[in-house]
């Protein structure tokens, strides 16, 4: 991807610009082919919209669909496992029993998919697909900011000065890079009802390796200081002083909250030429009428979807 763009554009800029699209599908714009290039024709080409009543209104409105055409929602209860049959799916296990299907889909993770949901068929592990790289994570600072910027808008990036040496640390030394690029998202810029008058929503995102086991608690300081020192140097404000209340998305609780196996946003990763071929099948060639639809439009949506993959 990043040899590609180097031929097409002369300013070294712009290629910085168009590597970053291989974050959307958390890869590395230095491993991943150059078909990801068709990420950015879309955003580009076509533009991206926002949701009116916010990202989550996606999900209510689906859900008032799907109610007005009969079905049902079960909230509250968790599925403990796939019922089979020999090889054939014949429903779900809750805390209510079985409850009989012909067809179950499955939107968690692969990897959990099979070691929570199947864990009494290790046989039927597909092993070479379930120890494939996975793709990077994120580390998400949402910040309730006591001002308002002017100079800035509803998406804004501040790249690091070595791109190159970024992704170096997150897929070879599983760690995170002391200048981080940073994304900045407010989405009060289109929406102002949601920051209070005077204020700005930030939504602060960095992309960070899986977890592995890394020290975190450690790693999440140390980004922190290094993304409040950046932002307000760029920015000439104290970004600290301006911080009203905090919370934090990181490796550990995106994978707690969402089934994303070790806080991976996509899946496994794209950085081989062949990776798209190798990636899971949507049906499984093992067990009849099981669909796998975990990270299908979250590979396509980019990591900003993340807070779309709350467990029902």
């Amino acid at each position: 991807m990043h040899k590609a763009n180097e031929v097409f554009f002369k300013d070294k800029r712009i290629v910085q610009f168009f590597d970053r699209y291989a974050t959307y599908n958390g890869s590395n714009p230095y491993s991943a082919p150059a078909t990801l290039n068709v990420i950015p024709h879309l955003e580009q080409h076509f533009g991206a919209y926002f949701p009116e009543g916010g990202m989550y209104n996606i999900t209510s409105c689906l859900v008032a669909l799907a109610e007005s055409l009969g079905i049902k929602f079960h909230y509250n209860n968790p599925v403990a496992e796939i019922a089979l049959q020999g090889h054939t799916v014949r429903g779900i296990k809750t805390n209510d029993g079985v409850i009989e299907g012909d067809l179950v889909v499955s939107n968690m993770d692969i990897w959990f998919t099979y070691h929570k949901l199947l864990s009494n068929y290790p046989k039927l592990y597909p092993q070479k697909i379930l120890n494939q790289e996975r793709s990077s994570s994120a580390l998400i600072f949402y910040w309730g900011i006591r001002y308002q910027f002017r100079e800035l808008d509803l998406h804004n990036i501040f790249f690091s000065a070595d791109y190159e040496a970024e992704f170096n640390h997150i897929w070879r030394e599983k760690e995170i890079y002391h200048d981080p690029t940073v994304y900045l998202n407010i989405s009060s810029k289109y929406k102002p009802n949601d920051a209070p008058e005077s204020c700005e929503n930030w939504f602060v995102m960095i992309n960070v390796p899986a977890n592995t086991g890394q020290d975190w608690d450690a790693l999440i300081a140390g980004a922190r200081e290094n993304v409040l020192n950046k932002l307000s140097r760029l920015l000439n404000k104290d970004i600290r002083k301006l911080i009203a209340n905090e919370s934090i998305l990181d490796p550990r609780s995106i994978e707690s909250r969402t089934s994303s196996y070790q806080g991976s946003l996509y899946g496994t990763s794209s950085n081989s030429r062949f990776a798209a071929f190798l990636r899971h099948a949507n049906k499984s060639s093992k067990i009849k009428v099981y669909i796998f639809a975990g990270e299908a439009y979250t590979r396509e949506e980019g990591s900003r979807c993340v807070c779309c993959r709350q467990k029902l």
